[in-house]
């Protein structure tokens, strides 16, 4: 980019670079571009360096990933999450327990995943397994019947 078109890389080119070099599954490459950048490397990239880890199941760099993004953003769980469901995937039952029971005694909560539906103009939330809508034994029933 700089010999070529006299752009220097900036924060969103390395963004890209570890994105597409984690894609490919080359995440130790992605993990050396980040640790060479001139400038410091923000929650993105460590972020997304972790996401692809998650998704090649590499534990090792997962680990530094999460490393760098607790002192970033202490208190985003889902980092936390992601490296549990990691270590899940690999059978590594103890670094679960390690998590979970840091998150707990650092009071780091997840916040349950909802859905949301128009009907009649009406926007209704749901959470899994709430039955706190005034028509979640229609909505259960429903959903329980067979498909004609």
């Amino acid at each position: 980019m700089e010999r070529r078109f006299s752009i220097a890389p900036k924060l969103e080119h390395y963004g890209c670079m570890v994105d597409l070099l984690g894609r490919a599954g080359r995440l130790q490459e992605a993990y050396d571009l980040i640790q060479s950048m001139p400038m410091r490397p923000d929650n993105v990239k460590w972020g997304t360096l972790l996401g692809a880890c998650s998704f090649q199941g590499n534990v090792e760099l997962a680990e530094q990933a999460v490393e760098f993004l607790s002192v970033l953003e202490p208190w985003n769980p889902g980092n936390y999450v992601i490296l549990s469901n990691i270590y899940a995937r690999a059978g590594l039952w103890d670094g679960v327990g390690r998590f979970r029971k840091l998150m707990k005694s650092s009071q780091i909560t997840k916040a349950a995943g909802y859905s949301f539906i128009e009907e009649g103009g009406d926007i209704h939330k749901f959470v899994v397994e709430d039955k706190s809508h005034p028509k979640s034994n229609e909505i259960y029933a429903l959903l329980k019947s067979p498909l004609d």
